[in-house]
């Protein structure tokens, strides 16, 4: 999984000295600041010392100085790299200065007085009151109807709406609900709407796992059984070493490769998660495939699997994986607007989409592949991918970058898989029940997993007759 840049941006804050001759006043301030095109809207809390992004409300970040000399204001965390000089005008109310990034370029900024409750955005919605709407009809081949026409109970989505809105289930943008392919409701929350796009984060790496699957049937690769070696030249000498020669991508899809591997415990950003050391390195790679690995099928999640597929299927293809994602995936499903964001070690990595255009591939892998009757993901792939190749718990488990699970429904199980993004990304297929349940969020500095899988087995299955 990999950090949102926006997660980098509001924990590089870093403190520089400064001068004032006035007290800053408490209260709450607001800001937009432009980067490279986009427009982050940040929120001060000068009387708590906090400052978080109203766009992508999530982990606050508390300001380990922050005071003022000579009417300019410093504030910042001393283990972080960027920094925020602004000059007070006393006069005006206002703070006016200089976002100086990572990359020790400047970028204007000016704070303002603000009533916290007027930003749109900082609350999940201005109005406690909900009313349910089906999903309006748009021009992107997705069907909508009410809730009821698919045997849908209201009342315990409902529930989950105002829980979303009470904040008891924090920082959760757009949730979408389709049954038996019909789009059935349809709420975005902090001011989003559905034409936002979103990192959709390791969620990703499903996506990627269909391409493996479109590869396989084209001849592209022989089986899931091929040794990595055979597909890796680059680091041939460590792939077909007598440590790692039997690496298969079955395995590397399974993240069960045996390479020692701790993306789990810490968080990223933390200095002990194997991600963060790796990213340190020369050669991220190397650094990988020379860890010491363990004999059989060993599960440790693993981001570099993802990078090292994308590799594997940009040498069988002869596609650049940007020109391969859309030709082979985007375009057949009739996405059309996307960001495939930058480039990860040479290749694709996690790419930003409409809840509206991760539903419709949620919809694809529920009808087993096909989309408006074509064939797009083999059916046979569609149902081994999805398959608990190594069970983590009971009723939990991973496939090939997709993880299964089983939910409680009226008194019984019911088989899922679902794709899972960082900060809570996520598209949840219920063959059983035709479901197809779309979340966003930025839960950062939160287990999303206890959200999400507490929303669906409290509110969404229940829902369904």
């Amino acid at each position: 999984m990999h950090r949102p840049f926006i997660l980098s941006l509001l924990l590089l804050l870093f403190l520089s000295c400064c001068h004032s001759r006035s007290p800053l006043p408490t209260g709450d301030y607001y800001g937009r600041l432009k980067i490279n095109g986009y427009t982050y809207r940040l929120y001060l809390d000068l009387s708590k010392s906090v400052l978080l992004s109203i766009g992508f409300r999530g982990q606050e970040i508390p300001l380990d100085t922050l005071y003022v000399a000579t009417d300019t204001l410093h504030f910042g965390r001393e283990d972080f790299y960027s920094e925020f000089k602004g000059y007070v005008d006393h006069r005006a109310g206002t703070i006016t200065g200089q976002w100086i990034a990572e990359d020790s370029v400047s970028y204007p900024l000016t704070f303002v007085p603000v009533l916290a409750d007027t930003i749109v955005g900082f609350h999940p919605r201005t109005s406690k009151e909900y009313t349910y709407q089906p999903p309006p009809l748009q021009a992107d081949d997705i069907e909508v109807c009410a809730l009821e026409d698919q045997h849908m109970q209201r009342a315990p989505l409902d529930s989950l709406i105002h829980e979303i809105m009470d904040e008891k289930y924090k920082f959760v943008h757009s949730m979408l609900v389709a049954r038996n392919n019909w789009l059935v409701m349809e709420e975005y929350f902090f001011g989003f709407k559905r034409e936002a796009h979103f990192g959709i984060q390791s969620a990703t790496k499903s996506f990627v796992s269909a391409l493996t699957g479109i590869a396989l049937a084209k001849g592209e690769i022989k089986s899931t059984q091929a040794s990595l070696c055979e597909y890796f030249p680059k680091y041939q000498d460590l792939t077909c070493n007598v440590q790692n020669k039997s690496i298969t991508l079955d395995q590397v899809l399974s993240m069960s490769t045996g390479l020692a591997w701790d993306e789990i415990t810490y968080d990223y950003g933390h200095e002990k998660n194997t991600a963060v050391i790796a990213s340190n390195q020369p050669d991220q790679f190397r650094y990988l495939l020379t860890r010491p690995r363990s004999q059989g099928k060993v599960f440790a999640y693993n981001s570099l699997n993802h990078v090292m597929m994308n590799h594997v299927l940009q040498k069988v293809t002869g596609l650049e994986n940007h020109k391969e994602m859309e030709e082979r995936l985007l375009q057949p499903l009739g996405i059309t607007s996307y960001d495939l964001g930058e480039p990860d070690n040479g290749v694709i990595g996690d790419i930003f989409l409409r809840p509206r255009d991760m539903l419709k591939f949620g919809l694809l892998y529920l009808n087993e592949g096909r989309w408006k009757g074509e064939q797009v993901v083999p059916a046979a792939w569609v149902k081994e991918s999805t398959t608990t190749k190594i069970e983590l718990a009971p009723g939990f488990g991973y496939a090939y970058f997709w993880w299964t699970k089983q939910f409680y429904w009226k008194e019984k199980t019911v088989d899922s898989y679902f794709a899972w993004g960082y900060g809570g990304q996520y598209i949840f297929v219920v063959p059983q029940l035709k479901l197809v349940v779309i979340f966003n969020g930025t839960n950062w500095s939160t287990d999303p997993k206890k959200y999400y899988f507490e929303m669906m087995e409290r509110f969404v299955l229940p829902s369904c007759e």
